[in-house]
């Protein structure tokens, strides 16, 4: 289906008008992935709706400071909002990393709102206030847990295994 999507947009640039072009020049930049420090492990989570199939999901992986794999996760979501399979993300990969007595994370997410919400708290009366407050009070616990906007490039794992939770049945 992405390819498909891709393949229209690129078709859809190529016969578009050359004022609708834009002037200004983008500039390219590298997106890779960064080890944390030493002892320190990287939790990438990302959600994802697939929209001919209605199915939400999240997924993530960890990482050791060399970037070798420790573990992935994904799973399905009764929820229709990237919102809420993003917030999901982060709370089941954090519950992996505590239960697997990471106590150094750092947790990359492509949604700058979720991000923004964990950081900063929401009202009781926000959509998704108990999955913000329940990460929040993992985050309280005894260790310490950097939570981190990342582009899309840079989480194309957790995206892949976020699709998988979409198409699963889990």
């Amino acid at each position: 289906m992405g390819k498909i999507y891709s393949l229209l947009k690129s078709c859809e640039a190529a016969f578009m008008p050359p004022q609708s072009v834009a002037a200004t020049p983008v500039n390219p930049r590298l997106v890779s992935w960064s080890p944390p420090m030493e002892g320190t492990v990287c939790l990438n989570a990302d959600g994802s709706l697939i929209g001919a199939t209605s199915s939400a999901g999240y997924g993530g992986l960890i990482r050791d400071h060399n970037g070798v794999f420790i573990s992935g996760f994904y799973g399905a979501a009764n929820v229709r909002s990237i919102l809420f399979v993003e917030l999901m993300a982060v709370l089941h990969g954090l519950h992996i990393c505590w239960d697997s007595g990471f106590r150094r994370v750092t947790c990359y997410s492509d949604s700058l709102q979720s991000v923004n919400l964990i950081r900063d708290g929401v009202s009781a009366h926000h959509r998704f206030a108990n999955e913000v407050f329940c990460i929040r009070q993992l985050l309280a616990r005894d260790w310490e847990v950097a939570i981190n906007h990342t582009l899309r490039e840079g989480n194309a794992c957790a995206d892949a295994l976020a699709k998988m939770g979409a198409l699963s049945d889990s």
